[in-house]
């Protein structure tokens, strides 16, 4: 028979790796170089070109509005006349004249929309509008123009400045000084478009910070300037606080270079195949059978003779292993066995003294006053109430067995309190066998004693269990309310968050009561405080079955 060459599991691994990844990396360089240099470039570039033109036009049309505008306010007799009238008939004839021919500047540039004239001297305002605008926009508009004449800006200096009026932007030109104005609007959402713009390309009109003034839909939508679907190329427009932006999509094929692309794509993917084949053949097949055999959970009789030097060893020590496994996972699972039990007990011996040193309290005033009727019963009570706490945690209880101490530890207080508590219960007959952690009612029952109880006025609380049916199972919901002043709001916020210095600065039972909960359910349980319009209430989900219940039903 021949020998058979034993090889080094890291090598082989090594080997196969570098085969594989070192022609990817270098076609996936020359892919990227070639892509990003010259489509990318190529694409960028046509578009710029295309965005320098439109702005171009845009530009022009501007500069020959604000060409306009200088002309009337600086040359223009009528104006002149209209900034300083004799009187106000002449004001007003001034204004119709310039009217007239801000009638013909309408007709004669296209990209304007609008213009206006207003004189503080005289108080006059004229306007004149494209014939499309509706009553509503105009005043809209006017009342923004009225607003940048009250101004005392140098509006020579700002240029165009973009306002939105309706939810619409527009473009405003004014010029004058000594309170006299001649301006000029421009609707963006109406400016022409060009045979510059080709199919899909969406124009957008936005601030220098990215803000869109026109197309907004589409921003909205699309979101351009994080999207990898599109190009955007922008150009600012002079003497103004926009910018032009062209918005175009990235074709979805490459052209020219791509069969150069898709030739070296393919290669890729054959050496990938051979290389995956070889890997297959000389490392993947050996491993499944290995981890087959390891799955089984014992050694093979018969052991397979492997080319790889670490798969021997995998082999020969697994079954070793395995047992050795097997004894850990026992030692572990008693291991945490004992330590939930000694948690629960020290849990057990936070419980505070008050109660008791409260009842103690009571039955000395009973020994004073003689009744020792009333001791009888309130000893007998006591005895109950601490056999009940002492028991083990572990041990879970019946809902019928905590209402019966709960209703014990209001039979205490009626024998010690001039005014007792009263606790009423609704809970679902078929609910009174449900096992849950003793003291889990009691807890909250006792709670409301001591804090919601107020001076002359008798307490009342209300325990209500209730079945509930979820996808994820049956739950049972038990929730205690009283009649007392609520939580604080303060305190009612670190009761929620669960891990809150007033569990055990404050509110030991509480905070016991978690982790007895969080021990039996895991995540499976819930604890949750709020006020009502009544008062205080708490609020415990448990899953009918706890996770210290076997499957046959026991405990």
């Amino acid at each position: 028979m021949k020998k058979r060459v034993s090889a080094s599991f890291q090598m082989n691994v090594l080997r196969n790796l570098l085969l594989i990844t070192l022609p990817l990396i270098g076609l996936l360089s020359v892919y990227n170089f070639y892509s990003y240099y010259t489509f990318n470039a190529k694409f960028v570039e046509s578009n710029q070109q295309s965005l320098a033109l439109y702005a171009r036009n845009m530009q022009i049309d501007l500069n020959a509005l604000d060409t306009l505008l200088t002309h009337v306010t600086m040359m223009d007799h009528t104006f002149r006349l209209f900034s300083h009238p004799t009187d106000k008939i002449q004001a007003h004839v001034a204004a119709h004249e310039l009217m007239i021919q801000f009638k013909s500047a309408l007709s004669t540039y296209k990209m304007a929309d609008a213009f206006f004239a207003y004189s503080d001297v005289s108080q006059t305002y004229r306007d004149i509008f494209a014939s499309d605008y509706p009553y509503s926009l105009k005043e809209a508009i006017r009342e923004q123009m009225h607003a940048l004449t009250q101004t005392s800006d140098n509006f020579y200096y700002k240029g165009w400045l973009a306002y939105e009026v309706q939810g619409k932007n527009y473009l405003f030109r004014l010029l004058g000084k000594e309170g006299t104005y001649a301006a000029v609007m421009v609707d963006l959402g109406r400016i022409y478009s060009t045979d510059l713009v080709h199919d899909g390309i969406e124009v957008i009109h936005a601030t220098m910070d990215r803000v869109a003034l026109t197309n907004r839909k589409f921003v909205e939508e699309e979101d351009p300037w994080n999207n990898d679907n599109y190009v955007i190329v922008s150009a600012p427009i002079e003497n103004s606080e926009i910018q032009l932006m062209f918005a175009v999509p990235k074709p979805n094929a490459f052209k020219g270079g791509f069969a150069i692309l898709f030739s070296l794509s393919l290669v890729v993917v054959v050496l990938v195949f051979i290389r995956l084949v070889m890997l297959n053949r000389s490392l993947l097949l050996p491993w499944l059978r290995l981890v087959n055999s390891i799955g089984k959970g014992s050694a093979p009789e018969r052991r397979e003779e492997y080319r790889i030097e670490e798969f021997k060893q995998v082999d020969a020590a697994f079954t070793h292993m395995s047992n050795e496994i097997q004894q850990l996972k026992i030692s572990a699972y008693e291991e945490e066995i004992r330590r939930q039990k000694a948690e629960m007990q020290h849990l057990q011996l936070q419980i505070r003294p008050h109660f008791y040193l409260n009842c103690l309290k009571s039955l000395y005033g009973m020994a004073q006053q003689q009744s020792f009727g009333r001791m009888q019963q309130m000893i007998l009570a006591i005895s109950n109430h601490l056999r009940y706490n002492f028991k083990d945690n572990l041990q879970l209880v019946s809902l019928a067995q905590e209402k019966e101490h709960v209703q014990n530890y209001i039979r205490i207080q009626h024998i010690a309190h001039h005014i007792p508590p009263v606790c009423e219960w609704q809970v679902d007959t078929a609910l009174m066998d449900f096992s849950l952690p003793p003291l889990s009612i009691q807890t909250f029952v006792e709670n409301s004693v001591k804090y919601a109880t107020r001076p002359e006025e008798q307490l009342h609380i209300h325990v209500k269990a209730v079945l509930l049916e979820t996808d994820e199972g049956s739950y049972v919901d038990i929730t205690i309310q009283d009649n007392g002043d609520g939580f604080e709001p303060s305190i009612l916020e670190e009761l929620n968050e669960g891990d809150s210095t007033v569990y055990t600065d404050v509110h030991v039972g509480i905070s016991n009561l978690r982790h007895r909960i969080s021990l039996l359910y895991g995540d499976k349980a819930w604890l949750v405080f709020f006020n009502t319009e009544n008062g205080a209430a708490a609020e415990m989900i448990l899953p009918l079955r706890s996770r210290l219940q076997r499957e046959d039903g026991t405990e």
